[in-house]
């Protein structure tokens, strides 16, 4: 699957839940520090069943730590969005990977 070798795993004590039943979580990060968080049918939101909720991050630290800011000012708009489908979700990621890193 496309950007698959940029899936960090910062998953293993994930305390939202966002793992029960048949949903994932993905943590993408990509060399130009951007990345996002993408969640399968989010839980508590009837109207985006069967969708996407991604949060649109900024990593602040190298590997191993990994730590990231909810990118509020990132060039594509809302840091918190919500996806029909994957397309959509892939659209994002494509847009995010091009961003040329910060100064």
């Amino acid at each position: 699957m496309e950007f698959d070798e940029y899936v960090i795993d910062l998953n293993a004590n994930c305390p939202c839940g966002c793992m029960e039943g048949d949903r994932f979580h993905n943590i993408y990060r990509f060399p130009n520090d951007y990345g996002a968080s993408v969640v399968s049918s989010p839980k508590n939101d009837v109207k985006n069943k069967g969708g996407y909720r991604m949060m649109l991050i900024y990593y602040d630290s190298p590997a191993p730590e990994h730590m990231w800011t909810l990118d509020d000012e990132n060039p594509l708009g809302d840091s918190i969005i919500d996806c029909k489908d994957w397309d959509e979700v892939l659209g994002y990621l494509r847009r995010l990977f091009a961003l040329p890193k910060r100064s």
